[in-house]
């Protein structure tokens, strides 16, 4: 049966058909994943730009065709992930720009917004490169036209280009040197093709049915001792401009000497970016000053090299940016973060990307405007949990009590939609270098290779085992913060006390003492918490300290004379805490041993 036009019911189809395609190559495209980076996600990134459009626009579906292609180019710009997600994104814009006028079109119509749907893509680099996905959809938009010319059929216009794209995706390698030494082709080309396949079969057989596809016999692993790793830069950086008037060419002129891999897709009104930079602070800063800003992330791309080509074990550890831990032990133990966002006032913040520990205290020292906190999306967990649910067998999410902020449940949302990647979220019942606490000794018993289950039991034993205690030199960030009110600060002013915080059972913040009077104050802070101490334990603290590090550094000293080096843990209080706790604070988690993790 013959197909002489496409409406915007057909589109939206043919592309659903097209995405599972592309789901079930989704490992295969990973693992060939070698330029621009061998972060091994290529296929994990268009798979999910594919699915936000298709959940975005499933219920909105419009038999107009230039209607429906608006809704999935929108779509797509706000789901674009990645380096061949941008791309596949503004190859959409502009077959969206080809197909305004139309409500259904011939062949040579969807060719020639095809064309323009091209040069599109090309215009979003800064530099294109040939031998990646550009020339797959260059070569396939020259096929749709050669045969446009020459038949009214879909079916037979599609098939025929189809041919023509997957020899393109076989001769990437004579294009760009480093697939050659890899002896691969070019994921994001061979994800392009996929997706074209899958609307092939579509459209010959007229119904959507999942396309048995496993990685070819003859498929060899990429060479990585051919290629190097691409430590250039540290993150993959994106977001979203909204804005009246974008004027795409000079954003591009003032990011390009930030990094490389720079994408910028959209319109004059919404933007997408995409750049691997060392400075996502100032791409941030740069396009807020062309439009509202949203959905800004920054990927840590050396750490997803370590984990798509390096030895680790089967297990993935994550937390929450609050477990504040130095960045040496989270490499060391191979621990994941999902970072909270801060704003003040209209200043935005990635934790610990964009702003850190040592910025957020100069800031909350001399901004008048009091910091407000928020949990990581679920798509921030989500967006996390996929890049693992490719390298490693299952994942354990620890995290800030329920009780007190939204993030367990974004982690807990997000870890349902991955129904093939088994992800345990735990309320971690701790605060800051309780939290780090607790998730070393998770990374503990998953490097002692015990199963799922078992990792689970010594985590849950950890959280009964660990309590922290949070000396508040002040409770002028806590009023600011709303937590308590002014009446109950001049109160503790006049008897010039200084709470002790805890955790409740529950995970309530609660007032587990008092000192009183400034003279002596940490002295007797140490005290306070050698007697939470059992007599002849084994234990481990953890110290972080809000801005007054020479204070801790003396706590340190004395607990490693009285326990060794190795079972003292020391760090910074992050923006999760300080924004409550203030200046001067001190944060000491007592971990009490169990030995039940052989290291």
């Amino acid at each position: 049966m013959s197909i002489e036009y496409l409406d915007g019911i057909r589109l939206y189809r043919v592309l659903s058909a097209g995405l599972l395609r592309v789901l079930e190559r989704e490992d295969y495209l990973n693992e060939i994943n070698v330029f621009p980076v061998p972060d091994a996600d290529t296929g994990t990134n268009m798979a999910y730009t594919l699915s936000v459009i298709k959940d975005d626009i499933q219920q909105n579906v419009h038999s107009n065709i230039a209607d429906m292609s608006n809704l999935i180019a929108d779509s797509s710009l706000d789901g674009a992930r990645g380096n061949a997600g941008s791309i596949l994104a503004q190859f959409l814009v502009g077959l969206a720009e080809g197909l305004q006028n139309h409500t259904k079109v011939t062949t040579q119509q969807f060719a020639e917004a095809v064309k323009i749907g091209k040069q599109y893509a090309y215009q979003a680099l800064l530099n294109p490169v040939e031998g990646t996905i550009l020339t797959v959809i260059s070569d396939w938009s020259d096929a749709l036209h050669r045969f446009s010319d020459k038949y009214s059929d879909f079916v037979e216009v599609f098939a025929r280009a189809l041919k023509i794209a997957q020899k393109s995706v076989k001769e990437t390698p004579k294009k760009l040197k480093v697939l050659a030494k890899a002896g691969v082709v070019d994921a994001g080309g061979q994800g392009f093709a996929d997706l074209l396949q899958g609307i092939q079969k579509f459209i010959s057989e007229g119904k959507i049915r999942k396309i048995s596809i496993s990685i070819p016999s003859l498929f060899k692993k990429p060479n990585l001792k051919e290629i190097s790793f691409n430590e250039k830069y540290q993150y993959c950086t994106e977001c979203i401009i909204i804005g009246d008037s974008i004027n795409r060419i000079k954003l591009k002129d003032q990011l390009m000497v930030l990094g490389d891999s720079l994408i910028i897709a959209g319109s004059k009104h919404k933007a997408k970016v995409h750049i691997h930079t060392d400075r996502p602070k100032t791409v941030f800063e740069i396009c807020q000053s062309f439009g509202k800003v949203s959905k800004d992330k920054a990927d840590d791309m050396l750490q997803q090299q370590k984990d798509a080509h390096r030895q680790h074990k089967r297990i993935a550890l994550v937390v929450d940016s609050t477990a504040d831990l130095p960045d040496s032990i989270l490499e060391d133990r191979n621990i994941h973060v999902v970072p909270v966002r801060l704003n003040f006032g209209d200043k935005h913040y990635i934790d610990k990307v964009t702003l850190t520990s040592e910025e957020f205290w100069d800031e909350l020292q001399n901004n008048p405007i009091h910091p407000k906190t928020s949990q990581p999306s679920p798509g921030d967990f989500r967006r996390q949990y996929q890049f693992l649910a490719t390298h490693y067998e299952s994942a354990i999410s620890i995290h800030l009590p329920a009780i007190n902020s939204g993030t367990m449940q974004s982690a807990l949302t997000a870890s349902k939609t991955l129904t093939n990647f088994p992800t345990t979220v735990i309320d971690s019942n701790s605060l800051s270098i309780g939290i780090g606490l607790i998730a070393i000794r998770a990374a503990e018993a998953i490097n002692a290779n015990k199963t799922h289950d078992e990792i689970i039991n010594d985590i849950n034993n950890a959280i009964k085992n660990t309590k922290i205690y949070i000396l508040l030199h002040t409770l002028e960030y806590i009023v600011r913060g709303g937590r308590i009110s002014k009446s109950k600060k001049t109160i503790a002013d006049l008897l010039h006390a200084h709470p002790i915080l805890s955790l409740d059972e529950k995970g309530k913040i609660v007032t587990d003492g008092k000192i009183f009077g400034k003279k002596n104050l940490y002295d007797r802070f140490l005290k306070y918490i050698e007697k939470k101490i059992p007599p002849n334990s084994q234990y481990r603290i953890g110290i972080a300290h809000g801005n007054c590090e020479q204070r801790a550094r003396k706590f340190e000293k004395h607990f490693i004379n009285k326990i060794g080096k190795s079972s003292v843990f020391f760090s910074q209080i992050g923006p999760g805490l300080g924004t409550h706790a203030g200046t001067n604070a001190m944060g000491i988690a007592v971990q009490i041993q169990d030995n039940q993790i052989n290291d």
